[in-house]
């Protein structure tokens, strides 16, 4: 017993990093739950309350100028956007983005909006006062957001369907849902 003992135990403290790992990046929202609602200013000084967004499949899109991950998954979903956007979905009028941006600068922010192309018609972001602080900002906190990118796919009725899809993911599901 002694002889496995000094392999047992190693295995026990990775399993239990992984283990604990898991449940720190779990997000508080998951498939079946009502997305929360918020209110989001956008650029232009406009608000909106996702619940505004009711009756569209939504992609509540967490996402970071500093984050290099999340600026190269901006090319995908341009595409995805582009491609059902004013689309007619069995019980849902269309698709729509959120981007909520977690930053530390609101002109980065507004610098890699413009940069990527990011066209869809709702964007909002949370500031902090130092990066250390950015998964803090109320909505990050709210929905259990601990990295990014992070999202959530929200069906025309407010409930998250599906939580950090992905791309392929996205357009499955979109597809099999057209009209």
């Amino acid at each position: 017993m002694k002889k496995y003992l000094k392999y047992i135990i190693p295995v026990l403290l990775i399993a239990g990093y992984y283990l604990g790992r898991h449940f720190y990046f779990m997000p508080n929202y998951h498939s079946g739950d009502v997305a929360y609602n918020f209110t989001g200013t956008q650029p232009n000084g406009e608000t909106f309350e996702l619940e505004d967004l009711q009756g569209n499949y939504v992609l509540l899109e967490f996402w970071g100028s500093w984050c290099g991950d999340c600026r190269a998954a901006h090319p995908g979903l341009k595409e995805i956007y582009n491609t059902f956007h004013n689309k007619k979905f069995k019980g849902a009028d269309n698709f729509e983005i959120v981007g909520v941006g977690l930053e530390t600068q609101k002109a980065r922010w507004l610098r890699a909006i413009e940069k990527d192309g990011l066209n869809w018609n709702y964007h909002t972001v949370q500031i902090a006062d130092r990066s250390s602080k950015m998964f803090e900002q109320p909505l990050a906190k709210e929905y259990g957001i601990r990295w990014a990118p992070s999202s959530f796919l929200i069906n025309p009725v407010g409930h998250i369907i599906l939580e950090n899809p992905s791309h392929r993911e996205i357009k499955t599901f979109l597809e099999e849902h057209l009209q």
